[in-house]
């Protein structure tokens, strides 16, 4: 092999990665859209590591490895491996329920759902934007019946006008995501050198040597995790096959007053979950346990105390305010690296960019042309241009926030429940100031946003990530990237239409619930919400003060990371493994070190590997036959 062709194999784009990646992409979509709208089960796009993305490289990795005995010079270097990760991961990441599935669940909806007794003719149809919606009722029929099939000339033409337009704006708002990871990048990667916990196992699993395959930790953790899934879910499919409770529910012993009010108490052990825990540092495992505990206990205090105020006590929007307080500490300790972008933006600084993913003032210029596109996006769709700027540096403040607490923490999910950038802006100043015409073309962003749990921001930084500690040339990377997310994002449309008009609304409820939502802030018109901003407030300033006091205190053991993932209702089922993590971590580092760590590290990745292989295997065992099989993931 020439020493040009080994360079270009080290630098990870080459053109066998890249057309083995997008190979990839289509039944991984295909896959995505299946599980998580059609049968609502598995969810891998919730998840802040994409189980099918895992095991797609754990095939493509096996597949290598007789290659580097047999014909080294034609087997894929770790670069190459990563390069097709990186692929997946990010159409992946633009495939789930939560990010392009959502939208698509309204584009026809204020159409075909319209009745007398919600008057949503009268109040949405003549705001509704002809080029972002689908209004003739005959292209709806089988969309919303089924027993179709989107391959007729006027299915087609119904649909493919919006589904480019959407396309566009999606691939944009990500682009602009990028450049934003791109300012902050050597902040976080070089100078704060964080740990990146989701990007261990991808990076082990596709070392030169192999040496991770030859761990028998790993193995041993591996036999157990997928020994139990496989055990599981024969129990599944056939009853008279013994099952393995993995989980109990403390809550059956609080059905007192005021300890009934502690709600969901799960306790679950995952071994995914535990493995996953096991790279985050050990402050912020006892943060994140510790957290969930405060949270139970403000109930249970709440109800003793007679606090019978609805909502109580407002976690959704305490998390709201917390995220948004890392976002104003991240964007604070990453300052420099901000400033030094912006001069360089301008001509003004002489910081070397030459090896960022792409110059600062490209970076700077995308960041703001992207977030000028969105705006005109939503304005030209009829919402105002205040609310539209309004909501997307919310929103991409929560991205910021979102993809600090995984570079750092890494935890298996995120989340926040219907408290977004919407309603938000509505408790600020009151549906009553906000136009008809601007609800209508908020819809979409209602439900794109009502969980915010699946987002590419995070996953393009670990990206960089792994491409800084493999080599791999990030100026080519970043647009192969840009051009998975455009390719995710239209396959995930295709599958999304082929599936609705075979099986018939598929997701409709989603779409239902946002036009319901905005019929009710426009027929009910309210005023500022001053109860939601305190509790947005009281997250906000929860986050800083612990902040402040680590910065004075070393002694100080909790992290503001943990406060808002903790509050997350999903979290319920994964503080017990963290807890468990916590506590063997404690164990093995007080007694063995970090020598001790790093051997048993391969163990807890086994666990984590063992359960992405086998619920993939059961989750691909159930799209062959058509019949929901076992899932390993329990939300």
């Amino acid at each position: 092999m020439s020493d040009k062709a080994l360079l270009k194999r080290r630098e990870g784009v080459t053109l066998r990665a890249v057309l083995i990646g997008f190979a990839l992409i289509p039944i991984n979509v295909y896959l995505v859209v299946q599980w998580e709208t059609v049968w609502g089960t598995q969810y891998p796009t919730t998840m802040g590591i994409f189980f099918n993305a895992i095991f797609s490289l754990f095939l493509v990795t096996i597949l290598n490895l007789p290659l580097k005995r047999l014909l080294p010079s034609a087997a894929l270097s770790q670069a190459e491996l990563l390069t097709i990760y990186v692929i997946l991961i990010m159409a992946i990441a633009v495939s789930g329920h939560d990010f392009s599935q959502t939208i698509f669940c309204t584009l026809g909806t204020c159409r075909w759902f319209a009745t007398p007794e919600n008057e949503w003719k009268s109040i949405f149809w003549r705001y509704l934007p002809r080029w972002l919606t689908v209004n003739d009722e005959k292209v709806l029929r089988g969309f919303y019946e089924g027993e179709s099939t989107f391959y007729t000339r006027e299915h087609i033409m119904g649909w493919i006008e919006p589904m480019i337009w959407w396309t566009v704006f999606l691939t944009v708002l990500a682009f602009t995501m990028i450049c934003i990871n791109v300012i902050v990048r050597r902040q976080w990667i070089e100078r704060e050198k964080l740990t990146y916990p989701l990007t261990q196992l991808p990076f082990e699993m596709t070392r030169e040597e192999g040496s991770f395959f030859r761990s028998r930790l790993l193995w041993l953790g591996f036999g157990i995790a997928f020994g139990l899934d496989l055990l599981n879910g024969l129990g599944f499919l056939f009853p008279v096959v013994p099952m393995i409770p993995i989980k109990y529910n403390l809550r059956d012993h609080f059905t007192d007053k005021p300890w009934n009010a502690i709600g969901d108490f799960p306790v679950q052990v995952n071994p995914y979950a535990i493995g996953l825990a096991f790279p985050i540092p050990l402050d912020l495992l006892f943060s994140c346990w510790f957290f969930f505990l405060v949270w139970k206990a403000e109930r249970v205090i709440g109800s003793a105390l007679g606090v019978n105020t609805p909502g109580y006590p407002f976690e959704d929007q305490q998390i709201l305010g917390g995220y948004l307080g890392i976002a104003a500490v991240a964007l604070w300790m990453g300052r420099r690296s901000v400033i030094e972008a912006l001069k360089k933006a301008v001509g003004l600084g002489d910081v070397d960019d030459s090896n960022e993913p792409m110059s600062y003032r490209t970076a700077v210029i995308g960041a703001v042309l992207g977030l000028t596109f969105c705006v005109i996006f939503f304005y030209e769709a009829g919402m105002s241009i205040g609310f539209a700027l309004a909501f997307f540096l919310l929103y991409l403040a929560i991205m910021f926030a979102f993809t600090r607490m995984r570079a750092e923490l890494g935890p298996p999910l995120q989340g926040i429940h219907y408290s977004g950038p919407l309603q938000l802006i509505v408790a600020a100043v009151g549906s009553r100031r906000i136009s008809v015409q601007s609800f209508t073309a908020a819809a979409p962003l209602w439900t794109f946003t009502k969980e915010l749990r699946n987002n590419p921001m995070p996953f393009q930084l670990e990206s960089f990530k792994l491409a800084e500690r493999s080599g791999i040339n990030t100026r080519k990377l970043w647009k192969v990237m840009i051009a998975s997310i455009f390719v995710g994002v239209f396959l995930t449309f295709w599958a999304f239409l082929q599936l609705s008009y075979k099986w018939g609304g598929i997701g409709a409820w989603r779409g239902r619930v946002a036009f319901s939502v905005m019929e009710r802030w426009v027929t009910r018109p309210s005023e500022t919400d001053p109860t939601f901003l305190s509790a947005v407030g009281a997250g906000f300033a929860v986050v800083l003060i612990n902040m402040a006091l680590r910065l004075r205190f070393l002694w100080w053991g909790l992290h503001p990371l943990g406060y808002p993932l903790a509050g997350y209702y999903h979290f319920a089922k994964l503080w017990f493994p963290f807890f468990l993590a916590w506590a063997v971590k404690l164990i093995i580092l007080k007694y063995g070190g970090i020598k001790a760590y790093r051997r048993a590290f391969p163990f807890f990745m086994g666990l984590v590997l063992g359960e992405f292989v086998m619920g993939s295997i059961w989750g691909t065992i159930g799209l062959l036959t058509a019949r929901p099989t076992y899932a390993f993931k329990s939300w």
